[in-house]
C-alpha cells in the first residue's frame, strides 16, 4: 500500500484509554496505528452500509468500497446488505 500523506493526529487521554482498553481485549498483540487503522475500517463499512440503504451508493461503487477491506469485513457487510434487502 502506498503512503501519499503522513498526517498526525492528536488524541486525547480518553481516546487513549480507549485504546488501551481495546487493546487489551484482544489475545495478540496489536499497536495503536493497527487499532486506529482497523476502526478505520469498521467505520467505512458502516458507511458502506448506510449509503447502500439511502440508495446512494450503486452496485458498482459499493463493490469497489468493498475492495479496501479484508474480505471477512466484506462478507459481512454484504450479509447485512442481503438482510436489509428481504
Amino acid at each position: 500500500m502506498k503512503m501519499y500523506l503522513e498526517e498526525y493526529i492528536r488524541l486525547t487521554d480518553n481516546s487513549l484509554h480507549k485504546l488501551e482498553v481495546i487493546q487489551s481485549s484482544i489475545s495478540e498483540e496489536k499497536t495503536k496505528k493497527q487499532l486506529v487503522e482497523g476502526g478505520v475500517d469498521l467505520m467505512f463499512a458502516h458507511a458502506l452500509e448506510n449509503l447502500w440503504e439511502e440508495g446512494e451508493l450503486s452496485s458498482e461503487g459499493l463493490e469497489n468500497g468493498l475492495s479496501y477491506l479484508e474480505d471477512y469485513l466484506a462478507e459481512r457487510v454484504r450479509g447485512r446488505i442481503e438482510k436489509l434487502e428481504k
